[in-house]
Formats: C-alpha cells, structure tokens, sequence
C-alpha cells in the first residue's frame, strides 16, 4: 500500500492523501471527504511507484474556474465509459 498525493486539477488544490496498491487509471473513482473524484492524470514510474494523482470533481462547483473544459468532460466521459457495465477500456 502506497500514501499517495491528490490533487484537483481543476482549480488546482491539494486534497487529502489516498492509500492505493496499484497506480489507477483514467476514470478510475476516488472518494475523498465525502465527494467523488475521477482520475484524470497519474505521475506514476515504470516501476509502478506512484508519485502524484491528479483528479477532477463529479461536479464541478464554479465551472468558471476550470481552465480547461473540454479536457474535463473528456475526462468525464472516459469515466463514465469505465462505470457502465460490460462498457469502456478493458485493460
């Protein structure tokens, strides 16, 4: 088990640490204090070490302050994709 850095990447704050085995992929959920998160960026090594995650809300509080939108619903859908049954990637 790894403490690994969170970080919003939509207005840029860090949150609360996570403990994960295994380096998530884009659109995995992650619940911190009570709000669901979805994985859109990871800095993780080769090795598998896990340096930093970087997440954006399922709902997005000040959409104004998102810088860039489109990459954020893209990330919504990858999401999306992943949470339906029988659909998304299947690495």
């Amino acid at each position: 088990m790894i403490e690994v850095r969170i970080y919003n990447v939509t207005d840029k704050t860090e949150l609360d640490s996570v403990t994960v085995d295994t380096c998530p992929r884009d659109g995995d959920p992650i619940e911190i204090d009570h709000e669901m998160y979805y994985v859109c960026e990871t800095d993780c090594a080769g090795t598998g070490d896990i340096r930093s995650i970087g997440v954006i809300p399922l709902v997005a509080k000040d959409p104004a302050k998102i810088p860039d939108v489109k990459d954020y619903i893209n990330c919504l859908s990858v999401a999306h994709k992943r949470a339906q049954p029988g659909k998304g990637d299947k690495k």
